[in-house]
């Protein structure tokens, strides 16, 4: 069954299985129903395979979707037990030293107009749309190798977010929801999207490296030479999402520039994982 993965399942059958053993290790609060949702996205992966016709091609392509936006939900108390310390302080004087300006003009551009503030977070709420319009070109005009080239750098992106997240938990420059319609402004698209942001990022502690940066960036990069005429488009559908992510004040600028440099190292890493993911897998008894 295994020998039948492609490498990015086997990615993911290795995150879930070390997801799985944390638990078992770090029992944190809510670990049964955790571990049965990380056991039952491993066992649909290991049979997907298996299923035959179009659609089951369909959903053995693109399952890893619904296992990133699991994986991502169900991290807090994971990351909570395994690692107490806090990066936020540490995060905040960087930004202070080393961005102290940019932060404060990025934060206030354009003086903050609500139309603009609007757009802006209509672009940070779009951020999960762009990898999957990255995946969906792929897998429609590059064939199964490229698409699988594009589905593991993407996965292993995601991936690699997450373990930051392990090693420097921190939740970023975050306003309280009651004081963030004075200090972030917008007008009414701005509230429904906090809002929904409030109540669907069950996950907090992902301020470090940026994610929204690294899986902006990386899609577009992926997308610029086998799709120039959509390239532009991207590039401004990600620099977009990299540019909310401090307007609204849920990253430091420190966390950007790690999630730009977690882009570089998921592209360098992808190749030579890949390939020693793809060797041929071979039971010793």
């Amino acid at each position: 069954m295994i020998a039948a993965l492609r490498p990015s399942e086997r990615l993911t059958t290795l995150v879930l299985a070390g997801l799985l053993l944390l638990i078992v290790l770090a029992r944190p609060e809510g670990g049964i129903p955790r571990g049965a949702t990380f056991a039952g996205l491993l066992v649909a992966l290991l049979l997907v395979g298996r299923v035959t016709g179009k659609a089951g091609a369909v959903l053995r392509d693109f399952l890893p979707i619904l296992v990133v936006l699991l994986v991502f939900l169900l991290l807090q108390p994971l990351v909570v037990a395994v690692n107490v310390h806090r990066w936020d302080v540490a995060l905040a004087a960087a930004d202070a030293r080393w961005f102290g300006r940019l932060a404060m003009a990025w934060h206030g551009a354009f003086g903050r107009p609500a139309a603009f503030t609007d757009l802006v977070y209509l672009a940070y709420a779009s951020f999960y749309f762009l990898p999957i319009t990255v995946a969906v070109q792929a897998w429609r005009r590059l064939g199964p190798e490229g698409f699988e080239r594009v589905a593991f750098r993407i996965l292993l992106g995601f991936y690699l977010s997450f373990l930051g997240y392990f090693l420097w938990p921190a939740e970023g420059p975050r306003v309280p929801e009651a004081l963030a319609a004075a200090k972030l402004g917008g007008g009414a698209v701005s509230q429904a999207v906090r809002a929904f942001l409030h109540g669907a990022e069950s996950t907090t502690l992902d301020a470090f490296p940026s994610g929204h940066t690294a899986l902006s960036v990386l899609p577009a990069l992926l997308a610029t030479r086998p799709f120039p005429r959509w390239a532009p488009l991207l590039w401004v559908w990600a620099l977009a999402v990299v540019f909310a992510t401090v307007y609204i004040g849920v990253h430091y600028v420190v966390d950007v520039a790690a999630g730009l440099l977690l882009a570089g190292l998921t592209l360098t890493l992808a190749g030579p994982l890949s390939g020693w993911l793809a060797r041929p897998f071979t039971a010793r008894g």
